[in-house]
């Protein structure tokens, strides 16, 4: 069995934080704090909470604060709060009553200090 994915069941109600799952499935209800690889919610799925995930499928109900690389809305997605992206796909009839934020900026990865300062050695040349 795969202990990095869990699934919540469509009778399931879950209030917690949610860590250490690579990925995870909603189908029941969940009011929580997410940090996960990839979450899919499904039709029959209710997310409240923050999200911070590399990809996400909504296809059921979400409303929190959700950071995400990929946001995949499917045909029966209901979107409320704040949605930050990098990639957005929205199915035709997907709902979205939320404020949607592309992420412009690259992401900073930190440079060893030799690199800096080599780079500032160039630049002061």
């Amino acid at each position: 069995m795969d202990r990095s994915k869990a699934m919540i069941g469509a009778d399931a109600k879950f209030v917690g934080t949610i860590s250490n799952v690579k990925s995870i499935e909603i189908e029941g209800t969940v009011e929580a704090d997410l940090s996960a690889e990839k979450l899919s919610i499904a039709s029959t799925g209710k997310f409240t909470g923050q999200v911070n995930c590399d990809l996400v499928v909504i296809g059921g109900a979400y409303d929190g604060i959700m950071q995400a690389g990929s946001i995949w809305a499917t045909e029966t997605a209901q979107i409320a709060g704040e949605i930050h992206y990098q990639s957005l796909q929205m199915d035709r009839g997907a709902a979205l009553n939320c404020r949607v934020v592309h992420n412009w900026q690259e992401p900073v990865q930190a440079a060893p200090a030799e690199t800096t300062e080599d780079a500032d050695a160039v630049d002061n040349a």
